[in-house]
C-alpha cells in the first residue's frame, strides 16, 4: 500500500499535551464541528513524540481502523505538517519540524473526527498502565 495523506490543511493545527492527565488533542482541519463530521473511536497503541524544546513533533496511532484509514485522501506534495498521513493502518501525523527526542508511548483511547476533507481533530486518552501480577 502507497501512503496517502490527508487533505492541505487550512488551519495551523495547535496540539494540545497535558503529561499529567496523559491527554492530547489537536484540531487539523476546519469543521471538525459541522454537519459531516463524524467521530470515530478506538482503542490502540500510540506515541506522542515530542522535540528537544518540549513541543509535540509527532504523534504515531498504530492499527487504526479502515473505516478511519478510507476517508483520508491522498495528497500530492512533501508539506506534510499537520497532515494526516496514513499507511498500512498505521496513522502519522508530524505537526513539527524538529526530530523527536523523546516518546510518550502506550494504549490509547483514540477518537478521531472525519469530514469530508479528512482527519479534522484528534484525540487521545492515553489508559493508566496497571503492573504485571
Amino acid at each position: 500500500m502507497e501512503p496517502h495523506t490527508g487533505t492541505a490543511g487550512l488551519c495551523t493545527p495547535e496540539a494540545e499535551w497535558d503529561e499529567g492527565s496523559g491527554e492530547f488533542s489537536a484540531d487539523l482541519l476546519p469543521g471538525a464541528d459541522g454537519p459531516d463530521a463524524a467521530l470515530m473511536s478506538f482503542r490502540t497503541v500510540v506515541w506522542v513524540g515530542f522535540g528537544a524544546s518540549g513541543a509535540v513533533s509527532s504523534v504515531d496511532v498504530h492499527d487504526i481502523p479502515a473505516r478511519l484509514s478510507d476517508r483520508i485522501p491522498r495528497v500530492e506534495g512533501d508539506d506534510v505538517l499537520g497532515r494526516a498521513v496514513v499507511d498500512t493502518q498505521w496513522l502519522w501525523v508530524p505537526l513539527g519540524k524538529e526530530p523527536t527526542v523523546r516518546r510518550h508511548a502506550g494504549t490509547a483511547d483514540v477518537a478521531a473526527v472525519v469530514t469530508g476533507a479528512g482527519l479534522a481533530r484528534l484525540t487521545l486518552r492515553f489508559r493508566p498502565e496497571t503492573p504485571e501480577g
